[in-house]
């Protein structure tokens, strides 16, 4: 049978939201070095990714993210310009919270590669997938879903400590009045009943969107994720399973020290997880091994590529490159051999979390330094073959630290950053112990 001639690369769309500056840079790489021309739309004015080697063109959309219908005015105007729906990456939930958002508009202005949308909110909605995962006998930890402070007090009664904190949706608690930490988090380690019910009655006025999840004893390293594409068919097409070594915030945070590692019998499983559920398009999945049991239990399954998916490139499965082609009507290049033992490393982040595991005992100085001296390291913004991203963020951070603007029009802590998201975390990356 003859091949199948590929169509010219059509450019490919990646969303780029406040307060997630790992994804996008990754993704924008993972489909450039495939030769797909990017384009970046943010709501940032200068994001990392809009630096990469990779991005062809870049719209700054402010505020999409909890405006949609701008994201929709972009969209419009991208196809117009190219004649063409272009294929469309969310890089975190808040993006994807837009899209799905447009639901009734996105087949006729993009190509969307995520799933369908009602089973992208049962996923994202984890009060709602926890009942469904208990339904259909999944190996989640007992989770409740209060709705008032008076169940959440009778809960923290009975509830055995520590356990977990979550938002029932993705943005539930980014408020302006939530503190920055809480309104950032994914999810929370809380020790004691008094915490549970000061961070509940903090959250209480904008609508009570928690979870209240079992914890699953086991350091940090017990952490695993599946990543996999579903096509439209329904076939698993690739998968690969990360370990986190480090996470930040520690013991409730996302991966800053990853490795790629050979588990096909989790794989499997979290495969079957997808189809039972009749997933489509690219799923992150996060188990843990619970420490007396060995037993791996699902912790929430993403419906979007995850922050770190540049491993997973790197590692012979290209997740992103994949959708494109199934969205594009493309046959994708040979599959590379798979690579494990491969390690991400965001180093600022991971720097700060190691503070942390040195406070608690956790790790030691030689110990990390073991994990970040290693040779073949894939580095967040650090890339000789696309080294423009860290180079913007250090000419931003110097110019930042040692300009001297005149006349504030606003009052700021002395020490405070002016500039939000992955500029503003670039100091961390550079601090020094001590």
């Amino acid at each position: 049978m003859p091949s199948r001639t590929n169509p010219p690369f059509l450019p490919a769309v990646v969303l780029s939201c406040l307060g997630a500056p790992e994804a996008d840079l990754n993704l924008v790489r993972s489909l450039g070095e495939q030769g797909v021309p990017v384009i970046v739309v943010s709501e940032e004015v200068q994001p990392p990714s809009s630096r990469s080697r990779h991005c062809v063109a870049f719209h700054h959309v402010p505020g999409f993210s909890r405006e949609p219908a701008r994201l929709l005015a972009t969209l419009v105007a991208l196809q117009r310009e190219h004649g063409a729906l272009l294929p469309v990456f969310p890089s975190a939930d808040p993006d994807l919270t837009a899209l799905l958002a447009l639901e009734q508009e996105l087949a006729a202005v993009c190509r969307c590669i995520t799933t369908p949308v009602e089973v992208a909110r049962l996923l994202m909605d984890k009060s709602a997938f926890g009942e469904a995962a208990e339904q259909l006998g999944l190996p989640v930890p007992r989770t409740y879903s209060p709705r008032t402070l008076v169940e959440v007090e009778a809960l923290s009664r009975v509830v055995d400590y520590p356990l977990i904190l979550k938002p029932a949706h993705p943005v539930a608690w980014k408020h302006p009045d939530v503190e920055p930490a809480v309104a950032r988090a994914k999810a929370l380690l809380v020790d004691e009943p008094r915490e549970l019910m000061r961070l509940c009655c903090m959250l209480a006025p904008h609508g009570l969107e928690v979870l209240l999840q079992e914890y699953i004893p086991g350091q940090d390293e017990e952490h695993y994720s599946v990543h996999a594409y579903i096509d439209p068919d329904g076939r698993a097409r690739a998968s690969y399973t990360a370990r986190k070594w480090r996470t930040y915030p520690v013991h409730a945070g996302s991966g800053c020290h990853v490795e790629s590692v050979h588990q096909p019998a989790l794989e499997a499983e979290a495969v079957e997880i997808l189809q039972m559920l009749d997933f489509r398009g690219i799923a992150n999945m996060n188990f843990k091994r619970h420490a007396r049991s060995g037993r791996f239990m699902l912790i929430e399954i993403n419906p979007r590529i995850s922050q770190t998916s540049l491993l997973a490139a790197r590692a012979g499965v290209n997740l992103a490159w994949l959708a494109y082609c199934a969205a594009c009507d493309r046959s994708p290049l040979p599959v590379p051999p798979r690579r494990f033992g491969l390690r991400y490393l965001n180093a600022g982040l991971d720097y700060r979390a190691f503070r942390t595991y040195r406070r608690l005992g956790e790790w030691n100085w030689g110990e990390y330094l073991s994990t970040v001296l290693r040779p073949g390291l894939v580095y967040q913004y650090a890339s000789v073959r696309d080294p423009r991203p860290l180079l913007h963020l250090v000419r931003a951070s110097i110019t930042r630290r040692f300009s001297r603007p005149a006349a504030p029009q606003r009052h700021t802590a002395p020490d405070s950053h002016a500039h939000p998201g992955p500029v503003g975390d670039l100091p961390g990356m550079m601090d020094r112990p001590g």
